[in-house]
């Protein structure tokens, strides 16, 4: 039961569109998968942050819950049963505790307004699918829980109920001493992280709640913020330093503890193992499987490698059917890629779909299996697709020396600006490879041209 446990939790093989099933179900998976942000301190910090806050909404007294997931992408959610995840990646883009309560207060005011509820939403873990058969065909691009560490994507509640959150949770803050024009400096960094990712870095991650339906200067928004500026109290507590203590080491962009992808190459710390993609290809990973797009995204084409340990393997044919049970297999063949290894590879056919062709691979490593799954989408070409297909298991190697030094985490250091200081000084000191300059704006709020000022506290990339 084991590598069937694996392969339901890890072979995700395609972009997710929604969560489903309930913040507690959520919450055994991310704690199974080791998926919250292991800093007992950051855990501390946020709930006590979620706790605040909630003790001046109208749920006061209810029992919420408030994790950091280690995950990079930039966003945070929160489930009908009050739980509430904001993942290491938007954090990095806070420049103020305020700015932190803002986001929490808006996403303790989704479960206040009861959007969750309103917006049914469905899932793996909520349905009656066959989770090991789904993951296997692909055949409904949906999230499961398990891969949510990385990808965790919620769609909005729409225009009036993502204000409506927006108008509530400017009041929260405001109540717990907080400046609620924090909500439009947050609107602005993220809107500024989003259309970069989109418009320069071709990656396209967003956070749906705050600027989500609004442009930077929405006259709605900036009224519900101005009405709460009337709620804050006569006298509020000095800002905390426990925000920026906590900063200075928060882990930054797709490094974890599990690993670190560089370009289309992925390094896996725990085991030592990496797996390079073709040249171009873009690489994110969990803590089950590694995922690589071509350039056009999957559209293209698209392949996911998971490694399992099988207490038994009779034979490669017999892992594909029994044990893994996928569906649709027209051919199996044996192929010898020169100076590396055999490969069992397997067509498979699925209907209903405008993906153009599937294959579904095993390599043997020792006593691992590696199952690689690769889709040709509506603009890829099958041949092409073996090929990369192929060149990706070659490029699943034993860590070098130099990849050591490349799989080493990257963290935010904070330092006091000094007179002089420019972002593109601080870049050439930075281990960030693109965009290092314009990066390190976003992080601090000060993109495009914004500088730091002497005596402020700054955000590195170290």
């Amino acid at each position: 039961m084991k590598v069937v446990r694996i392969v339901i939790a890890a072979l995700l093989l395609g972009p997710p569109t929604a969560i489903g099933g309930t913040g507690a179900e959520l919450y055994n998976e991310f704690m199974d998968s080791d998926a919250l942000y292991p800093d007992p301190k950051w855990q501390e910090y946020i709930d006590e942050l979620g706790q605040k806050l909630l003790s001046h909404s109208k749920d006061a007294g209810q029992e919420y819950h408030f994790f950091v997931l280690d995950s990079p992408e930039v966003n945070a959610f929160a489930t009908a049963d009050a739980y509430i995840f904001v993942n290491r990646g938007l954090l990095a883009y806070m420049g103020s505790e305020d700015m932190l309560a803002a986001v929490v207060g808006h996403e303790i005011a989704h479960v206040v307004a009861r959007h969750p509820d309103k917006q049914r939403t469905s899932g793996l873990l909520s349905s009656g699918i066959g989770l090991l058969a789904l993951a296997l065909t692909g055949r409904v691009e949906t999230l499961q829980a398990a891969d949510a560490v990385t990808r965790t994507m919620i769609m909005g509640y729409g225009r009036d109920r993502e204000l409506e959150a927006d108008e509530i949770g400017a009041q929260i803050i405001a109540r717990a001493g907080y400046n609620p024009l924090a909500t439009i400096e947050a609107v602005h960094v993220l809107k500024d992280q989003e259309l970069f990712s989109k418009d320069v870095a071709n990656q396209p991650r967003s956070y749906h709640g705050l600027f989500a339906t609004h442009p930077q200067n929405d006259k709605r928004l900036r009224e519900v913020v101005s009405y709460a500026l009337d709620m804050l109290p006569e006298t509020t507590e000095e800002p905390s330093e426990v925000f920026w203590e906590l900063m200075d080491g928060l882990s930054y962009g797709s490094d974890s503890s599990i690993g670190v992808n560089s370009d289309n190459v992925f390094y896996d710390k725990t085991i030592r193992i990496a797996v390079e993609f073709p040249k171009g290809w873009d690489v994110n990973f969990n803590r089950q499987s590694v995922l690589g797009r071509a350039p056009m995204g999957r559209n293209e084409a698209w392949i996911n490698v998971v490694r399992t340990t099988p207490e038994e393997f009779e034979s490669p044919s017999a892992y594909l059917k029994d044990t893994l049970r996928v569906a649709g297999i027209e051919s199996e063949t044996t192929i010898d890629i020169e100076d590396c290894c055999q490969v069992h590879l397997a067509e498979l056919s699925i209907e209903g779909t405008n993906k153009k062709r599937s294959l579904i691979a095993l390599r043997i490593k020792g006593s691992d299996v590696y199952v690689v799954r690769g889709e040709a989408g509506p603009r890829g070409d099958f041949d092409k697709l073996q090929e990369d297909l192929l060149t990706t298991i070659a490029g699943i190697r034993n860590l070098q020396v130099e990849d050591m030094q490349k799989a080493v985490t990257k963290r935010i250091q904070v330092i006091v600006a000094k007179p002089g200081d420019t972002y593109e000084k601080l870049a050439e000191q930075s281990s960030l490879r693109n965009y290092p300059t314009e990066t390190l704006r976003l992080i601090n709020g000060h993109h495009p041209h914004g500088e730091p000022r002497a005596g402020d506290f700054v955000k590195t990339v170290k």
